[in-house]
């Protein structure tokens, strides 16, 4: 059997995730504060009395997380689908979410396409607007001031329910949503790592600028899936949370990737740098029992979205490998982190 090397990545203690368990982690318990499920999971869980609300907050940055000649029906759209894509992580229903938006200037054009965008993806998802803060950014001479949007949207869970990253177990299998890659190969175009022509570039960047929350299915996940989470930083990097926070490992097998009609016609290298460690899908990422499979076939199919089983979970002690065709092991480049080192 040829040796299959594992994929790794040697993290910064000061990226993003070491930025939130050092500084913004607080273990310490409150008496007087509502019980809760703290950072590290796609949502806070405060039980409130009888009910359990999850709680998401995202932000979006120009040149970030949108260009400046991004659309702004997409950018309203997207900033929303983001905050869902948590919320259907975790299993819960959308109820409410509140914005708050910083502005260089007032441009109507600008807002009337943000706004039209953000409330049809509020409609379409039953998830009404109800406040925030709306505040003016400045820049030193010489700097251009920029938009910024956070958005902390609100689902509603059963009493003492909640999908998190921790939960899955050795022999479970490993499960994604949709075709992950196919936004990560517009950005990869949009920042020069290669050029595709059209109409494939319109596909995936269609795919990049309007996102699917997966809610259906992560409501019907709720009592099937053992871990969740939706990916955003890239299928790896995002696996990793739920190995790391369950103490286990995974063996991936690419032929069992999920991939698009346009992702089939890419190189393969493209489409493992794509697949594998590029980032903005918001698909679900979660594992299950083996003898849960027709069950979750069943959810999926309800809910509309396919799914595939892409790998299993196996004991800590052994590092993840994803392995191909062949029997080898495929590389793959290190996910997004804001603050971390970029793979290329």
């Amino acid at each position: 059997m040829p040796e299959h090397p594992a994929c790794t990545m040697t993290p910064n203690p000061l990226d993003e995730f070491g930025v939130i368990s050092r500084f913004f982690t607080d273990r310490s318990f409150y008496p007087s504060a509502w019980p809760s499920q703290g950072a590290g999971d796609d949502c806070a869980f405060l039980d409130v009395g009888p009910m359990r609300l999850a709680v998401t907050a995202d932000m979006m940055a120009l040149g970030s997380h949108f260009l400046e000649n991004a659309s702004p029906y997409t950018v309203g759209s997207k900033a929303l689908a983001v905050n869902l894509s948590d919320l259907a992580a975790v299993g819960s229903e959308p109820k409410a979410f509140f914005l708050s938006i910083s502005l260089p200037r007032i441009d109507e054009n600008w807002l009337e396409g943000f706004s039209k965008g953000l409330l049809e993806e509020a409609r379409r998802f039953n998830c009404p607007l109800r406040g925030g803060d709306t505040v003016k950014s400045f820049a030193k001479a010489g700097q251009t001031p920029y938009t910024a949007i956070s958005i902390t949207a609100m689902g509603e869970l059963p009493a003492g329910k909640g999908l998190t990253r921790a939960g899955a177990r050795v022999g479970d299998d490993v499960w994604v949503s949709g075709t992950p890659g196919d936004a990560f190969a517009a950005l990869g175009q949009i920042f020069g790592y290669w050029t595709f022509a059209e109409p494939l570039f319109g596909y995936f960047r269609s795919r990049m600028d309007l996102p699917e929350p997966r809610v259906t299915l992560g409501r019907g996940l709720l009592n099937v899936a053992t871990a969740c989470c939706d990916i955003s930083d890239g299928l790896v990097g995002d696996l990793k949370h739920i190995l790391e926070r369950s103490g286990v490992s995974a063996r991936l097998f690419w032929p069992a990737f999920p991939k698009s009609d346009a992702m089939e016609l890419l190189p393969e290298a493209v489409q493992q740098r794509c697949v594998l460690s590029g980032g903005d899908d918001y698909e679900l990422l979660f594992t299950a029992s083996s003898h849960r499979r027709e069950e979750i076939e069943q959810i999926a199919e309800r809910a509309g979205t396919r799914v595939s089983r892409i790998g299993e979970i196996v004991p800590a002690e052994e590092p993840l490998k994803i392995i191909d065709a062949n029997g080898s092991g495929v590389a793959c480049a290190t996910s997004f982190n804001h603050f971390g080192e970029a793979g290329s």
